[in-house]
């Protein structure tokens, strides 16, 4: 039986995640959706983090026309399952989903320039 909350949708977008371990050690690791949904994602990927840890995750979506620039999902969310296929032992990943929307933010690489600017120059 199928617990899912929301309706995922098939996309093999980048993504980078972190995460924060013992001693208050940074891990970090990429890899590739595999399916995306409103309140979560799964990952594809060799760097498998805990379980049920906070994790910051960034996915990098493509232009749809090709008119404007690269897109970014970006927030916080939490570890809930991970998976390995046993016969095929490269083949691993984990589900992540946020429990607060309020946590995941939509950026464009425009926007990421323009906040980078110096306070002056986003007037012009």
């Amino acid at each position: 039986m199928d617990m899912r909350r929301e309706i995922r949708y098939r996309l093999d977008a980048p993504a980078v995640f972190s995460w924060e371990g013992m001693s208050r050690r940074r891990f970090q690791g990429e890899g590739v959706t595999r399916d995306v949904s409103v309140q979560g994602a799964f990952i594809l990927t060799t760097t498998i983090p805990p379980p049920d840890i906070p994790i910051q995750v960034d996915l990098l979506l493509p232009s749809l026309t090709g008119m404007s620039s690269m897109m970014r999902i970006t927030g916080r969310a939490r570890v809930i399952r991970i998976e390995q296929r046993p016969s095929n032992a490269w083949i691993r990943g984990f589900a992540v989903v946020t429990d607060d929307l309020n946590q995941w933010g939509l950026v464009t690489q425009e926007e990421e320039a323009q906040s980078a600017l110096p306070v002056a120059a986003r007037a012009h």
